[in-house]
């Protein structure tokens, strides 16, 4: 990515926004996004324990807490599964609205994984690294 004016801006410490890894892993994004993502290794750094705490706190909301929730009230897996995928899909709308369906992807997928291990550790263990390896390694190529 070349130097852009303003790629700083709304740029936090560590490099950003929560899930912004999936622009990279499977392409896309918008640029203001692109712009949030780390620059250089000290950002790159900074990425790794934000990358952990996003991948334990959005598994344990959207398919800890939510998906658990969409089950009781429709009283269907795959609903509940679908449901908390679409809401965390549209919370990554300013990713651009063609990430928004591979997100989407992604939380049909961790939800997926989720009801089968009846533990939400695979999935938390899985979003981290998803995020670090995509941001930090992929970034790269």
């Amino acid at each position: 990515m070349g130097n852009s004016e303003g790629r700083n801006e709304g740029r936090g410490p560590g490099g950003g926004a929560l899930g912004l890894v999936n622009a990279h892993v499977l392409g896309g994004g918008t640029n203001a996004a692109q712009g949030l993502l780390p620059q250089g290794i000290l950002e790159s750094l900074a990425w790794l324990p934000l990358a952990l705490s996003a991948g334990f706190c959005e598994e344990l909301a959207f398919r800890g807490y939510l998906q658990k929730q969409f089950q009781a009230i429709t009283g269907s897996a795959g609903w509940a599964i679908l449901i908390q995928a679409l809401v965390f899909g549209m919370g990554h709308l300013y990713e651009g609205v063609a990430q928004v369906a591979r997100i989407m992807l992604f939380g049909v997928l961790f939800g997926l994984l989720a009801l089968w291990r009846k533990n939400l550790s695979p999935g938390m263990i899985a979003h981290a690294w998803s995020d670090i390896f995509g941001v930090i390694i992929f970034r790269r190529m």
